[in-house]
């Protein structure tokens, strides 16, 4: 067994144990394959649980209400033991609202069980309830987003052509995008409040990604879509050139909402397609979440389209009497599968070491090398690599490692009135760690400082070895005038930035505790940057983000819920949505 295959499998072979295979639609109905050209499906592997109709399950409640007509579909009622749309035709899957629950259920699990598969722990809401609930056929709009206040995604629905229906509810990659976003606010909840261009272009892009290399990691999809409607077993190299692999259908999110929304222009984006100029982050296109979420996306799939076609060229064989070498359709298909299972089980383990405020981009990639290097000390496939060296041509490095690493000699941390056992599950412990270090964790006790979560991970690294440690992330905040900001950064404010307005900013950190309860490592974004903090509001002001009562960094000043909403429906007019 190679270290990928270890990597991908080893810490899912828990959560595997138990699972339903469930049909789904691959992508969304407008990819189709074989000589019939029927709508590419695949047996996707969800988590077992007791199933009530709707479906209805511990964690999702499908609700299929449309409030655009006031119409309350009666709940499906799914056996638990057996797959009722297996061999459904395309009719059925496109018209039954029966497999239209199923599918949003079907995605939505697998995506949530891949977050828990690769952090090791169950993942809470960020929401106070335990199910989130799953709308179908929400609106008649061509929209879909996650709302927090609703507890809920909801999907929209658009007339196509020939008197058809396009569903979001139906495109794999929107479901899984919209259950990413609900798993990361549950993760990093302050992530939804205003901050740097940076964290709302993570949100959108990250669940690009998730969207995208949970695709990827379908074996049998790959294997139709290398070479969409030949069924030959081998492929001519040709087809697994990196540039064609670019070009392939699997690099493109929602295919056939893509086609309403841009006027038949295709997918919604193919970041793979088109290289950000190298001076990306002051353009104010890029300024736009879905924009700047793409260098994120374009960086990783740069990284898998590396890994895959150098893995590829193994693989090739002249036969005699053939001018080119070929492949095996599904060796290859094997091996994408593998590097994308990897890389998203990489990315996703990267986020418990990230910041709980403050999100900048640096912050991602220093997250998921440290992460990795916990349970992979060798990077023998060279993914750290590739990552450090694609953010790299993309103006991403990591920060500055300062006040990070706790457990060297170095760190003489006070220990003798803490529990060890509560520093691994309580915050008010966690808080009297920081109290009684606070000089030597640069924290500066005088902002209200709060301890969120502390929560325990449990991961399996490749030769066996578990990883336990406890993550606990911590929170300040400070309210003060625009003019107090100005006062303490000591650097201008804008002109037309009233200095009387009122500005809400933030600081905290993220702390890891070994399985002994001893602190090692310490990611913080201080309170008192004030550079950072300038940054801030400089861009909260000329992006407008001002709330009902003219205050700064509460909230980006639209309705209740409607963040997600109003967010796509804004990209919305140049085809950048969800």
């Amino acid at each position: 067994m190679t270290d990928a295959e270890a990597y991908v499998e080893g810490p899912a072979v828990r959560a595997a144990r138990n699972v339903t295979d469930l049909t789904i639609i691959a992508q969304d109905p407008s990819v189709r394959s074989g000589p019939d050209k029927h709508i590419l499906t695949a047996r996707a592997k969800v988590p077992a649980a007791r199933l009530e109709p709707g479906p209805r399950t511990p964690r999702f409640y499908v609700v299929d209400y449309d409030a655009s007509t006031g119409t309350l579909v009666p709940a499906a009622n799914l056996p638990p033991d057996s797959d009722l749309f297996a061999k459904a035709d395309d009719k059925t899957l496109t018209t039954d609202f029966a497999f239209h629950a199923q599918q949003v259920y079907a995605v939505a699990a697998r995506t949530l069980a891949t977050f828990e598969s690769a952090l090791g722990r169950r993942l809470p809401w960020g929401f106070a309830g335990h199910q989130l609930y799953l709308v179908p056929h929400a609106f008649s709009e061509a929209n879909a987003y996650y709302s927090f206040d609703d507890r809920a995604l909801l999907f929209g629905y658009v007339p196509g052509g020939d008197d058809s229906t396009i569903y979001t509810c139906l495109s794999h990659d929107v479901v899984a995008h919209e259950t990413t976003h609900a798993v990361l606010d549950g993760l990093r909840h302050h992530f939804l409040e205003p901050g740097l261009p940076d964290q709302a272009g993570f949100h959108e892009g990250f669940a690009d990604i998730v969207a995208l290399l949970s695709v990827f990691s379908l074996q049998e999809v790959v294997e139709v879509c290398l070479d969409l409607g030949s069924t030959t077993s081998r492929l001519s190299s040709d087809m697994t050139d990196e540039n064609v692999l670019r070009t392939s259908v699997l690099t493109g999110v929602a295919e056939q909402l893509g086609d309403v929304l841009t006027q038949g222009r295709g997918a919604l984006r193919r970041s793979a397609l088109e290289q950000p100029p190298p001076d990306w982050s002051s353009l104010p296109a890029y300024q736009e979440p879905h924009r700047r979420g793409e260098i994120l996306v374009a960086a990783v799939l740069e990284v898998l389209l590396d890994l895959w076609t150098r893995r590829l060229t193994a693989l090739k064989s002249k036969r005699s009497g053939r001018a080119k070498p070929t492949v095996d359709r599904a060796r290859a298909a094997e091996e994408g599968a593998k590097a994308a299972g990897h890389l998203l089980t990489m990315l996703i383990r990267g986020l418990d070491y990230l910041p709980p405020v403050e999100f900048e981009f640096d912050d991602l990639l220093d997250a998921v090398i440290r992460a990795d290097e916990e349970v992979l000390p060798e990077d023998s496939l060279g993914y750290r690599k590739g990552l450090v060296e694609q953010f790299a041509r993309f103006g991403i490095g990591r920060p500055p490692d300062t006040n990070r690493d706790l457990v060297s000699g170095a760190f003489p941390a006070h220990y003798a009135t803490m529990n060890f056992t509560a520093l691994r599950t309580a915050g008010d412990e966690v808080f009297r760690f920081m109290w009684e270090n606070a000089s030597l964790l640069g924290i500066d006790t005088d902002y209200h400082t709060h301890v969120e979560a502390v929560l325990a991970t449990e991961r399996v690294g490749p030769d066996g070895l578990v990883v336990r440690e406890s993550v606990a992330n911590y929170v300040q905040m400070l309210q003060l005038t625009a003019g107090e900001l100005e006062k303490r950064a000591g650097i201008p404010l804008p002109a037309d930035l009233d200095p009387t307005t009122t500005l809400q900013i933030f600081g905290g950190g993220t702390l890891v505790f070994d399985q002994f309860g001893r602190a090692k490592l310490h990611i913080v974004k201080r309170l008192d940057d004030w550079q950072r903090q300038v940054e801030r509001a400089r861009y909260l002001h000329d992006a407008g983000f001002y709330d009902r009562a003219g205050r700064l960094g509460f909230s980006f000043g639209g309705a209740a819920g409607q963040i997600f909403a109003e967010l796509h429906s804004a990209g919305s007019d140049t085809g950048e949505v969800w």
